[in-house]
């Protein structure tokens, strides 16, 4: 086998082994235990994507189709987290804060107790069969290199692919009519996808580290604007008066990391990939 093929295998074996663990966390209710088997989930997507030319054609379908199913329920569960503490954080003692965190901490519940079915169902049994595959046996290939793999340039050529759909993307900027945390929210998309590539060959590319570690930095500045947006989702019902030091403090973060972006996409980059057009926004910015 391809030292880069047994690379990503053994990044997809990871992940298997983090589903099957954190299933009980989540019912203990550790702490970011959803978080952290959702993201596993969203790395074996990302990959699988990226590398989808290169996978068993049905494999790939199948697997992608469940975990957007996965993926979607523990997202639930995950963004109620995020805007329970992301609001208990910045809530005064002001009169009804009280019912506002007790609302919000009673979505969590009902929304964790959705993610524990669904890792007990029949469905999340299928994902990690399907994950068992994935690891043991994904690739396509000829007679000539079964078992072997795709060699370290069909992998990176798909690496290299990710990462000019984060250039591209940073180039084009939003769509007309579009909001900038919709553009912002699929760049970070974008960038994780790139980060998490490099994570899954970085045993067979040793500038792979900090590729994915350049990546996530970017992902983590867009984080915070794509929490600021769910939180902000996620209060709309309450009175702007009763939740105002929540959406303040909240803006303020995301505004703070905005000027960042520029040099966060340049690190991440390959130069080549800027263009003139990526590099002036960045000057410009």
């Amino acid at each position: 086998m391809t030292p880069a093929s047994q690379s990503v295998q053994r990044y997809w074996a990871d992940q298997l082994d983090l589903l099957l663990v954190l299933r009980e966390q989540v019912r203990d209710r550790e702490p970011d235990a959803i978080h952290d088997i959702r993201a596993a989930g969203r790395r074996l997507k990302a990959t699988v994507r990226v590398l989808r030319p290169l996978i068993k054609r049905r494999l790939a379908r199948e697997l992608l189709d469940a975990l957007d199913w996965y993926n979607g329920v523990l997202g639930h569960a995950r963004d109620a987290e995020v805007i329970h503490d992301g609001t208990a954080e910045y809530l005064d003692q002001r009169p009804g804060s009280r019912a506002v965190l007790a609302s919000l901490e009673a979505e969590r519940s009902r929304t964790a107790h959705i993610a524990d079915n669904l890792l007990t169902s029949a469905g999340a049994d299928a994902v990690i069969t399907l994950v068992r595959s994935l690891v043991d046996d994904p690739w396509r290939g000829s007679r000539r290199r079964a078992g072997q793999g795709p060699s370290l340039d069909k992998i990176m050529r798909r690496v290299r692919w990710a990462e000019e759909r984060v250039a591209k993307e940073w180039r084009r900027g939003p769509a007309r009519g579009e909001e900038d945390f919709e553009w912002q929210h699929r760049l970070r998309r974008r960038a994780k996808a790139a980060r998490y590539i490099h994570e899954a060959v970085s045993e067979a590319v040793a500038e792979a580290k900090h590729s994915a570690s350049a990546y996530a930095h970017l992902a983590t500045l867009l984080g915070v604007i794509q929490d600021r947006v769910i939180i902000t989702r996620g209060l709309a019902a309450w009175p702007r008066e009763l939740v105002s030091d929540v959406l303040d403090a909240w803006d303020a973060k995301a505004e703070a990391v905005v000027p960042e972006l520029p040099a966060a996409v340049h690190a991440a980059l390959p130069a080549e990939l800027m263009g003139r057009q990526g590099r002036l926004a960045a000057q410009r910015d």
